[in-house]
């Protein structure tokens, strides 16, 4: 065998080991990003199970009673009539009742 054959197989063997390499790292790219489609879709599954439910909650009828306990809730509104009472502590602030 010669100088010119040997040099031959060497750079065969380096471009066979590089291609190699490079498919293995082209492969586990691969099933990262089959990982991350699955975690996408999953979420996305949720998300559109979440619209459903508020498209479902905006479409039906709310009643007086769920408009009222909403005001008096996140509004903090009463009556006409009714008495609020603020408890605080011995220095003024709100008192906390957790």
């Amino acid at each position: 065998m010669n100088t010119k054959e040997s040099l031959i197989r060497i750079i065969f063997l380096s471009l066979l080991l590089y291609s190699m390499l490079s498919l293995a790292a082209s492969g586990r790219e691969l099933e990262e990003a089959l990982a991350k489609k699955q975690e996408l879709e999953k979420q996305l599954g949720l998300l559109t199970s979440q619209k459903q439910a508020l498209q479902d909650k905006l479409s039906r009828e709310i009643s007086e009673e769920e408009i009222e306990q909403l005001a008096r809730q996140r509004l903090g509104l009463v009556k006409a009539g009714e008495k609020i009472f603020y408890f605080t502590d011995r220095e003024g602030r709100p008192w906390n009742w957790q």
